[in-house]
């Protein structure tokens, strides 16, 4: 039998040809990643201001209920006679009921100090950015559940110290910033207000209600936006849920006690110094303009390529740039300056 051979050629891919098809492909792939890594970070800024806007209903629906738009918080008992209480509780703790979360609510007692409570640990999806990875169990964070998400106490922790006119880096800013979270003085003491509607002279589309922080803060100069850099998991500062401190004035001294039930002081937890590590600072759910937004460690900021997002007074949810003039950013911030702010 005779054996036919097929003597054509045959086609194939030569090691050239394989070599400029792999760099083809890898090419592509170049280009393409980074557009995957903005759509995921799309959703994950839409999932993060759907956040923003619950926070900003649940206010609002507290505001129907009370009359008033909640504290910043519940420090306890702040005259009279010993014995003193440091509650510590605080304005997302008051917001619970109305954020679907009735039965962690129910569990917390508001007339017992809040510190080595077992809420004070309870993870609630909806106060953490899809953005920040970081510090995903309580305890990476001294056993306290934190949040991406606080109210502006106003220009200082310790109000009372800057009342006047502060310089800044394009304008002045009177330094008695008042935020709705914040704190005002009452018979010589600062204490956390409630603020009526009416309370906001400034209007509610022109006044900020709360806004982003990163887990870990970002480090840098004060008094200016966008000058700083995100902080890493072993130096950085972030903000409990559910446990907050008295720091101001008289109230920072004895009797009363930080967060954590030990000696008074500024925080809950201390930062880490420069070149330390170690577990997160902590402090309350508040932010304070000075700080500036991506710039210092007590002010606003986020993961969020430029921006923090914010809630306004109307509930309405917007986003604020770190190259937004930071005189403008304390008179947003600020409800009772008298200045209502142009469109920005």
């Amino acid at each position: 039998m005779r054996t036919t051979v097929d003597m054509r050629p045959k086609h194939g891919f030569t090691l050239v040809e394989l070599l400029v098809v792999i760099a083809i492909i890898g090419v592509l792939i170049g280009l393409l990643l980074p557009a995957v890594q903005q759509a995921r970070e799309s959703a994950r800024r839409v999932s993060c201001g759907n956040h923003v806007k619950q926070l900003g209903l649940a206010a609002h629906s507290y505001l129907d209920a009370k009359k008033t738009f909640p504290p910043r918080g519940i420090w306890g008992i702040q005259t009279g006679s010993a014995p003193y209480t440091e509650n510590h509780h605080t304005w997302i703790t008051l917001l619970l009921p109305y954020l679907e979360q009735q039965a962690l609510a129910d569990s917390i007692d508001l007339n017992q100090p809040a510190w080595g409570k077992p809420h004070v640990d309870q993870k609630v999806g909806s106060l953490r950015c899809p953005s920040d990875g970081f510090f995903a169990e309580p305890s990476e964070t001294r056993n306290l559940a934190i949040t991406n998400y606080v109210g502006c106490e106003g220009y200082d922790w310790w109000r009372s110290r800057f009342i006047g006119t502060v310089a800044s880096h394009g304008g002045t800013v009177n330094a008695d910033v008042t935020g709705i979270l914040g704190q005002s003085q009452e018979n010589g003491i600062d204490q956390p207000h409630r603020q009526r509607p009416q309370d906001v002279i400034d209007g509610l589309s022109k006044t900020l209600l709360f806004a982003e922080v990163a887990s870990t803060s970002f480090f840098g100069p004060a008094g200016r936006n966008g000058a700083g850099v995100p902080g890493v998991p072993t130096r950085g500062y972030c903000r409990a849920a559910f446990i907050d401190m008295t720091n101001a004035g008289s109230i920072g001294a004895s009797p009363w006690k930080k967060a954590d039930g030990s000696s008074p002081g500024d925080w809950i937890y201390t930062v880490p110094g420069a070149g330390g590590s170690g577990p997160p600072g902590v402090g309350g759910p508040v932010f304070m303009t000075y700080g500036g937004i991506n710039s210092q460690t007590w002010g606003a900021n986020s993961f969020h390529p430029g921006i923090v997002q914010i809630a306004l007074a109307d509930g309405s949810v917007r986003t604020a740039s770190e190259t937004l003039d930071w005189t403008l950013w304390n008179l947003i911030c600020s409800g009772k300056d008298g200045k209502v702010t142009s469109e920005w």
